[in-house]
This record gives C-alpha cells, sequence and structure tokens, in this order.
C-alpha cells in the first residue's frame, strides 16, 4: 500500500501517540477475540493472551501475544496455533486478526 505525500519527519509526538492509543485498542480487540476461540482445558493459555506496546522499538510494534515462558506456563501456544506432528491445529490468534481486519481499519481512522 501506498500513502501519497508521506512525510514521516512531520508526525508530531500527539499524533504519534494518538495512533499508538489506536493501536493498541485495535490489538485488545484481538486480543479479545482470541480469548473467546482459544480451546481452553485449564485456562492457562487463555489467561496468557495479552497486548504488549514495546517500548524503544523503532518501529513503534503493538503485539498481541500468547503463551508464556515461566514455569508452569502455557509454553505451547504456538504448538496449539499452528499444530505438531502428533496434533492438528488449532488457530485462535489468526482468525482473531482475520474476524478483525475491517474494525481495525476503523478504530484506526476514526479511534
Amino acid at each position: 500500500m501506498r500513502i501519497e505525500n508521506w512525510a514521516p519527519g512531520k508526525i508530531t509526538a500527539e499524533l504519534e501517540k494518538t495512533a499508538m492509543d489506536r493501536l493498541y485498542k485495535a490489538g485488545e480487540e484481538v486480543a479479545d477475540i482470541a480469548r473467546r476461540l482459544v480451546p481452553v482445558q485449564t485456562g492457562k493459555l487463555r489467561d496468557s493472551i495479552r497486548v504488549t506496546r514495546l517500548r524503544g522499538d523503532p518501529k513503534l510494534n503493538i503485539r498481541v501475544y500468547a503463551g508464556s515462558r515461566e514455569k508452569g506456563g502455557a509454553f505451547y501456544a504456538h504448538m496449539v496455533e499452528y499444530g505438531t506432528v502428533k496434533m492438528r491445529a488449532k488457530p485462535f490468534l489468526r482468525p482473531a486478526l482475520n474476524q478483525l481486519k475491517g474494525q481495525i481499519q476503523e478504530i484506526m481512522e476514526k479511534g
């Protein structure tokens, strides 16, 4: 996608904050849908779904994570999402994002 008259040097701190807040809101919407779609046995995986705003990242990314590397955490999120040799995939993050594509654009445009 090409944006005409794009001038990243003219982005003000206020505009950047507004955009990041809207992007975070969109991430929360994706996380909410993913929490409803994730298969639940113990609830660890569902409870591990979170939105993170990366500080110090030059791309200013907002990310939706699932799983945890902590001892006893839901380290298996990627196995559920993509499957394994012995288990079929049960995607929950990608379908949540796909379900909200139009709404994400609206959130970014209108808040």
